[in-house]
């Protein structure tokens, strides 16, 4: 592809992605499903420049309405490039544009405006824009995060790590990390879970042997370390919520040894479609799913497993907050309006959930957010409700379930501050014994 081809390409995913519902990553797939004739530097070049459009897009906003460009990918783009980039607007006209799959040349209107922008005081931005959030949000996590905040605002501009949760029941990490080098792929052993590798540098491991063969999963740190908080054991009969895709049954599955039964529900069919193919491919037998309702229909279904389960594990839907860096397009796509959504429906979760659990077993409560109402505050609700689960707190589990260093808290709480990983929450809840 040409220069002015690229360009244009990153424009029009730049566009679907803002018109379309789904997540960017999903967009950038089927985009380039669908273009099998882009070489890997072109896919490659594309990606990165639309990823940070989406995550600088606060300051994009800001130089667009500043300059009067109005909104829209081809602003965002042409904005890139002269802000980010530092290209002269004369260099922008002769190597970005032409040809029969470029752009239309720029307008009189766009010339004179983007040859304001380098001289534009940055001073000016509002501290919201530079930091790249929506301003609501950024109020929220300045209250939540006093001095921190701005420093937690700003990890997210950074690309998350690609990190490998290795499977113990078909190899080791000294193992699986011979078989990277040999393929001159540097990894570093994760610093906390006992199971996680993380690639040095950026490369395509999806048809790896290590994955193709069910070595290794795709799973962050922060993902492997609350999965040991379940502190499930070989023969338990454990229930995954909120299942999903199936990787924390996955997790789950290795460390109970693949012995025992996890019972896998979901509401959608669709996301748990690969978990039987991705058992096979780990080895283990022991997950099945289930499609439920998440309302009273589920009854019926439900009432065998009901006070029987003694580890109930529900990583609730959330913001997703904690993995923005990954998906930085979700944070523009949340409103005030839907974290309240999601904060109730992670109530009524856990409420149904916790009907589950045996006396003396323990629900775990997880969510990829660093939002206190999607985490502290949904666990102080549910104890007010439910007095006969109390905390078992993170720190008296860290050693015992294998996890490096120490820990002083009653609940796993993790942002990208914090050692690179996803933000991530963990609270595990213990039912008194007596069955009252």
């Amino acid at each position: 592809m040409t220069p002015s081809a690229r360009f244009a390409a990153a424009v029009e995913l730049l566009g679907f992605i803002e018109a379309a519902a789904t997540p960017a990553d999903q967009q950038v797939t089927a985009y380039f499903r669908a273009r099998r004739y882009a070489g890997s530097k072109d896919r490659r070049w594309v990606s990165e420049f639309v990823y940070r459009c989406l995550r600088r897009k606060g300051e994009l906003d800001w130089f667009a309405e500043t300059l009067a460009l109005g909104a829209g990918s081809r602003t965002a783009g042409l904005l890139s490039i002269v802000v980010f980039d530092e290209i002269d607007i004369s260099d922008i006209a002769n190597d970005y544009f032409g040809g029969s799959h470029g752009l239309a040349d720029l307008t009189e209107g766009e010339e004179q405006a983007l040859a304001a922008a380098p001289s534009l005081d940055k001073a000016l931005m509002p501290p919201y824009a530079a930091a790249n959030f929506p301003e609501w949000i950024a109020d929220l996590l300045q209250a939540q995060y006093a001095e921190d905040a701005n420093s937690l605002m700003a990890t997210y501009q950074q690309r998350a790590p690609v990190t490998l949760r290795v499977n113990s029941l078909k190899t080791d990490r000294d193992e699986a990390q011979r078989l990277l080098a040999a393929d001159d792929i540097d990894v570093t052993p994760t610093t906390i879970s006992p199971d996680g590798l993380i690639l040095n540098s950026r490369r395509n491991i999806s048809r790896h042997q290590l994955l193709d063969q069910g070595l290794a999963e795709m799973q962050d740190e922060a993902a492997q370390i609350s999965a040991r908080l379940a502190d499930v054991r070989p023969g338990m009969q454990v229930v995954d919520y909120c299942a999903g895709g199936g990787g924390k049954s996955l997790a789950l599955a290795a460390l109970m040894h693949s012995q025992g039964k996890i019972h896998a529900f979901d509401i959608n069919a669709r996301r748990m479609r690969d978990i039987k193919s991705r058992s096979r491919r780990a080895a283990t037998d022991i997950i099945e799913p289930l499609v439920i309702s998440a309302n009273d229909s589920d009854i019926e279904l439900l009432e065998p497993l009901m006070v029987q389960i003694p580890r109930v594990f529900v990583d609730a839907p959330c913001s997703g907050s904690g993995t923005w860096r990954r998906q930085p397009d979700q944070k523009w796509n949340l409103s005030a309006e839907r974290l309240d959504e999601l904060t109730a429906l992670q109530q009524d979760i856990l409420t149904r959930a916790s009907m589950l659990v045996a006396p003396g077993g323990r629900l775990i409560y997880a969510t990829c957010s660093i939002f206190k109402a999607e985490n502290d505050l949904q666990v102080e609700t549910f104890l007010k409700e439910h007095p006969d689960f109390t905390i078992v707190p993170v720190s008296k589990l860290w050693a015992e379930v294998g996890l490096s260093g120490t820990c002083d808290a009653d609940f796993l709480k993790l942002t990208p501050l914090d050692f690179g990983s996803d933000g991530f929450f963990t609270a595990v809840l213990e039912k008194s014994s007596k069955n009252e």
